[in-house]
């Protein structure tokens, strides 16, 4: 198997030095209905993102007086990869849905 070297004389592969960032574009409001939304653009991955609530729980047994729930839900566009990707959650999307909601609850006031 051939090795590639990603940084060749402190220039990577794209063209950018060692300390380089790539180009990154941030708009924010752009979802109407949002209470909270934004787009994200750094290098070729382009991310929407939006907050919705706080919102009455459903089912209700699962609310508590004192503390919101946060949920997260990841969804990657089917035609942004090679091979086509069935629409709707798959495993990898369920699982990095997960890990996104467990990295963010300690940094968002939920009380």
């Amino acid at each position: 198997m051939e090795e590639r070297k990603m940084i060749v004389d402190g220039i990577r592969l794209d063209g950018r030095k060692k300390d380089e960032l790539r180009p990154m574009k941030i708009e924010v409001g752009i979802l109407n209905r949002a209470d909270g939304s934004c787009y994200i653009e750094c290098g070729d991955n382009k991310v929407v993102v939006a907050v919705y609530g706080p919102r009455e729980l459903h089912p209700r047994h699962l609310q508590q007086p004192t503390k919101a729930m946060l949920r997260c839900r990841y969804n990657m566009a089917s035609f942004s990869v090679e091979e086509r990707k069935r629409p709707g959650p798959d495993r990898r999307s369920i699982e990095i849905s997960k890990v996104s909601r467990e990295a963010l609850e300690p940094v968002v006031l939920v009380e």
